[in-house]
């Protein structure tokens, strides 16, 4: 198993290499893919890992890998095979969690929030009597999590936010964010997201700075960011979400890793129907 993955990390280092769209890179360009745009797509199309982070994260510009590319090049079961799901799998990677980084469409000049890991959460109703309870209990849960996931969490905080961090209206005037002080969630019980049991909940409340605060946790304890995520994702309730929004490979420093959806542990792919 262990020399699979290394195999696998190898190849998603070469794919990612080759089939990055639109890189202004002078290397040698591999085959050209042509993402998914849900923009032009028909919704039953999309992953599932798409319909999650736009309607729930409120969040845009991320591509999927059509099914097709995705069986051409190993990633999935070949077309022959019905691509397996449950509880909104994406189907049964042929790689698992290391994926491929093919899914990434470089960075511009300025970040946008698809481009940044994130972290979300619905406070059942039940659990608060007002937003402010929901707050105070989000974060401690989130911070008990963290106790596990990591041996020794770094020092720096969380700080709940209306929006994904890097999206327009997190910050009320530029004093804020500076101090990386997020404009908090306000307001009554909403109809929770996609993926939970119907009913009320508080929320979103996006974990602002959460890609500072998982690096430097993942780091001390000897991870990658990418493990770091889904360990943290392991220990949180279904109510939480994480956008895992990858990592280009580097040249003899890391095979990177495509982005994804953790819930619970369990990976969402971008990668189309």
């Amino acid at each position: 198993m262990i020399e699979l993955q290394h195999i696998s990390r190898l190849l998603c280092s070469a794919l990612a290499a080759a089939l990055l769209v639109g890189c202004a890179s002078k290397e040698p360009q591999g085959p050209q893919i042509t993402l998914q745009d849900p923009e032009q797509t028909p919704r039953e199309k999309w992953s599932d890992a798409m319909k999650i982070l736009r309607d729930d994260l409120g969040i845009k510009g991320m591509k999927d890998v059509p099914v097709e590319t995705a069986r051409q090049y190993g990633l999935i079961a070949s077309a022959s095979e019905p691509i397996r799901g449950s509880q909104g799998s994406m189907g049964d990677l042929a790689f698992g969690s290391m994926g491929v980084a093919l899914f990434l469409i470089p960075t511009g000049q300025v970040t946008q929030p698809w481009q940044q890991d994130q972290a979300v959460a619905w406070v059942p109703i039940e659990k608060a009597n007002n937003m402010d309870e929901a707050i105070k209990f989000a974060i401690d849960t989130w911070n008990q999590a963290r106790s596990h996931a990591f041996n020794d969490p770094s020092p720096i905080k969380v700080n709940p936010s209306v929006v994904a961090d890097f999206a327009s209206g997190q910050y009320a005037n530029p004093k804020d964010i500076f101090l990386k002080n997020p404009i908090p969630p306000a307001g009554n019980p909403i109809n929770g997201p996609s993926f939970v049991k119907i009913g009320k909940y508080y929320g979103p409340i996006f974990m602002g700075d959460f890609q500072s605060q998982v690096h430097m946790d993942a780091k001390r304890s000897k991870m990658n960011d990418d493990e770091g995520m889904l360990r943290l994702s392991e220990r949180l309730p279904n109510w939480f979400v994480i956008f895992n929004s990858g990592q280009k490979p580097v040249k003899r420093i890391t095979a990177g890793y495509p982005p994804a959806i953790l819930i619970s542990g369990k990976a969402f792919q971008f990668i189309g129907k």
